[in-house]
């Protein structure tokens, strides 16, 4: 009597649990899995920021559903900062926002995405 209770406890729990395990298994790894590289330690500190900023915008942009486009962002456009580091926080921004876009369109070509071609 224990084991035919025991048995329909453990079965009415599989197919609860079932549905669930099925489902997350169609839609594959969350959207989050993925990682972009952290951007290289000899960077300026404007870079780096500029980076982490780019690599969030582009995140925004795709939850969004916006087409991927880094001038649309005010702080790549006018970066809060002194003049002279504005270059640098924008060349960040644009590798971060880009890793991003990369990854969105290649994911199966996952790259660090801090090449001279970016």
């Amino acid at each position: 009597m224990v084991n035919k209770k025991l048995l329909t406890m453990a079965l009415g729990l599989a197919l609860i649990v079932a549905p669930a395990v099925i489902v997350h298994a169609q839609q594959g790894p969350s959207p989050r899995a993925w990682e972009p590289a952290p951007p290289p330690p000899n960077w300026s500190q404007a870079a780096h920021d500029g980076y982490l900023a780019g690599v969030d915008a582009a995140r925004a942009d795709i939850s969004a559903g916006r087409s991927l486009d880094p001038n649309r962002h005010d702080e790549f456009r006018h970066p809060s900062l002194p003049s002279e580091e504005c270059g640098d926080y924008r060349m960040g921004f644009r590798r971060g926002y880009r890793v991003v876009a990369d990854h969105l369109k290649h994911p199966d070509r996952d790259r660090a995405g801090l090449g001279a071609g970016l």
